[in-house]
């Protein structure tokens, strides 16, 4: 008997076994593993219980939190914590979304779950204390992911921590990297790495200091011992943890790593520099992505000697794991702007490259593997859209050569003169010493007299070498003797970034889809684009001008976006609604509004994009064609027009260059720059076009300037007369010394009554049969009366139903005499000047009015 009772419960026992292993466990079962960390365990569990319950809270609370300890799955562990926030088991959620958030680059969305995490919060324990931290973390990878390097990723490996340095394969010249063990007897623990140069004289390691931090130091060998320890001086060190360092041979380039703040998240690396005169570091520089990550990324270690590199992180592994990636290290490793969070990730991935050497078997047989054949890249003259050479010998013209050289050389110099200019700025900010202020300005001002012009100079020289390569190679392709060197076309396997965003434009959702605006402009340039430019050139500026208005449609589609988001937000809920879907509802107007503001930053970032191509490819051609005209003519005005536009271009490109993070208002501002320069170009073309119909005179009635005088006759006003106020523009009459700026401006919306010499406010106006004015606003109240006074006659008209008026200067015959102002009186302080045409007293289109000329 006893034994069939045994028999009985050995059975139950395993029936019951069998029942758990086949997914039945009980929800307070799988919340004790949840809770003893047994994150592993715990999850398939609760991946049943969902099978059963989808919606529930607690399970889909627990279940997104294991995937997020087990780094895996962020984007499915997101929608399970959103599910979960409705009724959290946990107040900690929206911590846990937080932290999701923030390791897919959803910076944004990060900071809120934060913020609402702390505002549960009662008091302040270690949790709100990361949540803190991680607010400025998300701020600064917030500006850090606006910008990423490129990166060719050869080998990438997933190994255990201890094994670290194995996969490190620096070349003898580079240094060579230890464990403090190896090295130090006593004194640096003994797991961590310290560098030594490749001379054997200085060692850098990190040392632990009385706060509980590491700080950087290093030793040099003397002729028989080493020295005490030296703390870096600088920036390098901060009150956080900083470590991993590794000198470059220039003995001035040092990468290391730090958990300071400013960074994306955990160890981050960084780039700094020494100045020898001081004996100091640099403000460190967070290198950002991929290299950086919200995870721990560290010990950047690049050998110019083999073009390779290394560094270590552990993002998407287990905390004693490690991802180990080698890169290629060259100089195609440069900064590029981002387009959109989704490139990030993917780079944050490390995918490998398609060009990546065979993965070997064993870490023996992967150290062996034969090394890729790479020449550097001693640097990229883009020649034209598809060409682009990186050697000397690429060149198919010697004179072209001769001039990229002159450039060249001249680069290298501003590119050493403004670095060691920098580190001076730098010294003199950091300076206390009065004596040693004085002899730092100094020399401050006399590199900055070194480098005035050089950058000018540099692009003449290479304008020059395209100008004269394209026309060889024109040359030799009519003769048939044209052959491309090695290795100087652009691959056609990865497509441009201009070439990805017009593939994935789907016009069928653009509600400005239009080309009207495209065909105007067409129109209107046309005669200059047959006059000045050849066939292929000619398609160029066409394919910049329909890119302009792509960049508009996108702009204005953005906006759109932008209001719909808002709009969703004002939408009431009905009862009914919220009793049939309950919480899902709010989610999905959340969804909806966040998606609606993605895509309208994404169109946005496009239409930048777009549009600063566009206008960089006008101004190449437009402004080497304005340098060969002018060259051979002497028609006032043009050089001077060509040259401010040259001025006004490079002041703005080289501010977009030096722009830290994606900001679209100030990249706005900078293109309108740019935008100006080549409607200045476009001028001086026009005004070369027309030299052949315009005959340059001399008023003799006016001593103060010199007008154009057109085939028909009319007269339209100099430089001078107009900005300096020196001549009666519309009238002829001269202008009063002592009337003011108000006088002038009475005086221009007034006509005089036939024989009394007494004005009057203006009521009408005899018609002509066709004229063109300069629109130079719609106001609300009368425009300043000071920039009034530098521009022609002005007249206005009040808009139907509303309390505004357009206001107008001048008055001419012709298009293209009305056209050469429109510069004039925009830097007389009216920016959004334009030309319109008026046919009997009725504004008429300017198509129209071209026809009646």
């Amino acid at each position: 008997m006893r034994r069939k009772i045994v028999f009985y419960l050995i059975l139950s026992f395993s029936f019951l076994t069998g029942i758990r292993s086949q997914g039945q466990a009980t929800p307070s079962e799988a919340l004790s593993l949840f809770k003893a960390g047994k994150y592993a365990e715990a999850l398939p569990i609760y991946e049943k219980l969902l099978e059963r319950k989808n919606r529930d809270a607690d399970y889909n609370y627990y279940y997104g939190v294991s995937l997020f300890k087990l780094n895996q799955s962020y984007d499915e562990a997101i929608q399970r914590l959103k599910i979960a926030a409705s009724r959290p088991p946990e107040a900690d959620v929206h911590f846990y979304l937080g932290q999701l958030y923030q390791r897919v680059y959803e910076t944004q969305l990060a900071e809120e779950q934060y913020q609402l995490f702390l505002k549960k919060q009662k008091g302040n324990n270690e949790m709100t204390d990361r949540a803190k931290r991680a607010i400025e973390d998300c701020q600064a990878a917030e500006r850090l992911i606006n910008k990423h390097f490129n990166i060719e990723v050869i080998q990438k490996d997933t190994i255990d921590k201890a094994d670290l340095l194995t996969y490190y394969h620096l070349s003898k010249d580079a240094g060579k990297l230890l464990t403090a063990g190896e090295f130090f007897s006593v004194g640096v623990h003994p797991d961590q790495i310290v560098f030594r140069t490749e001379r054997s004289n200085e060692v850098f390691f990190p040392l632990l200091g009385s706060s509980g931090k590491y700080d950087l130091y290093k030793i040099v060998r003397l002729l028989d011992a080493w020295t005490e320890a030296e703390f870096l001086e600088g920036s390098i060190n901060s009150d956080y943890n900083d470590l991993y360092p590794f000198m470059l041979t220039d003995g001035t380039t040092i990468y290391f790593s730090s958990d300071r703040p400013g960074g994306m998240g955990g160890l981050d690396i960084y780039q700094s520099f020494f100045d020898p005169q001081s004996g100091t570091f640099s403000e460190p520089a967070n290198l950002g992505p991929p290299f950086n990550s919200p995870d721990d990324d560290y010990l950047l270690v690049p050998d110019i000697y083999a073009g390779r590199a290394w560094f270590a992180t552990n993002r998407g592994v287990g905390s004693e794991r490690l991802v180990i990636a080698e890169i290629v290290w060259d100089d195609q490793v440069i900064r590029n702007l981002t387009q959109n969070v989704h490139q990030i990730k993917t780079l944050a991935a490390l995918p490998v490259s398609e060009n990546a050497l065979p993965r070997a078997s064993s870490t023996l047989s992967s150290r062996n593997a034969p090394k890729k054949e790479r020449k550097t890249e001693l640097f990229r003259f883009q020649v034209s859209d598809t060409l682009v050479y990186t050697q000397f010998e690429h060149f198919q013209s010697k004179e072209a050569l001769s001039a990229f050289r002159d450039g060249f050389t001249i680069s290298q110099k501003r590119d050493s003169l403004t670095l060691l200019m920098g580190n001076k700025r730098k010294a003199y900010s950091q300076s206390y010493n009065q004596q040693e202020l004085k002899q730092l300005i100094e020399q401050i001002v006399a590199l900055e007299k070194q480098t005035y012009g050089l950058e000018e100079s540099i692009n003449s020289h290479y304008q020059k070498a395209r100008r004269m390569e394209l026309d060889h190679i024109r040359q030799q392709i009519r003769e048939g003797r044209y052959a491309p060197k090695t290795s100087t076309q652009k691959m056609p396997d990865q497509p441009t970034e201009l070439q990805t965003i017009l593939a994935n434009l789907k016009k069928g959702e653009l509600s400005f889809y239009t080309d009207a605006e495209f065909q105007r402009k067409m129109e209107e340039r046309a005669p200059m684009y047959r006059t000045l430019f050849n066939p292929s050139q000619i398609a160029e500026l066409q394919r910049a001008d329909s890119l302009s208005v792509w960049a508009n449609i996108l702009s204005l589609e953005s906006a759109r976006l932008l209001e719909e988001s808002r709009n969703i937000t004002t939408q009431p809920v009905n009862l009914k609604d919220r009793i049939t879907n309950g919480s899902d509802i709010e989610e999905e107007m959340s969804q909806q509004m966040e998606d609606l503001i993605h895509q309208s930053r994404e169109y946005k970032r496009n239409s930048l994009i777009l549009y600063e191509q566009a206008l960089d490819h006008k101004y190449r051609l437009y402004y080497e064609r304005a340098l060969a005209l002018g060259a051979s003519s002497n028609q006032a005005g043009s050089e001077e027009l060509a040259s401010h536009a040259r001025t006004r271009y490079n002041e703005a490109d080289e501010s977009i260059k030096r722009l830290q993070t994606y900001h679209p208002e100030q990249l706005e501002r900078l293109l309108a720059l740019k935008r100006q320069s080549n409607e200045m170009l476009e001028e001086s073309l026009n005004i070369q076009m027309a030299g052949t119909a315009q005959a340059m005179v001399t008023s003799p009635a006016s001593q103060t300037g010199t007008r154009f005088t057109d085939i028909s006759g009319s007269v339209a006003p100099s430089y001078p007369a107009i900005h300096k106020n020196e001549a009666g523009v519309a009238t002829g009459q001269p202008a009063r010394r002592d009337e003011t700026p108000s006088d002038i401006v009475a005086g221009a919306f007034a006509t005089a009554q036939p024989g009394t010499g007494q004005t009057e406010p203006a009521t009408t106006q005899t018609p002509m049969p066709l004229e063109y004015r300069i629109q130079i606003g719609v106001f609300r109240n009368e425009p300043n009366a000071a920039a009034l006074a530098n521009i022609p006659q002005i007249s206005s008209e009040a808009l139907p139903d509303k309390p505004l008026r357009k206001y107008f200067s001048g008055s001419w015959p012709a298009y293209e005499t009305a056209k050469s102002q429109v510069e004039n009186i925009r830097e007389a302080g009216f920016p959004g000047a334009f030309v319109v045409a008026f046919f009997n007293g009725q504004q008429i289109s300017l198509e129209e009015a071209r026809k009646k000329e």
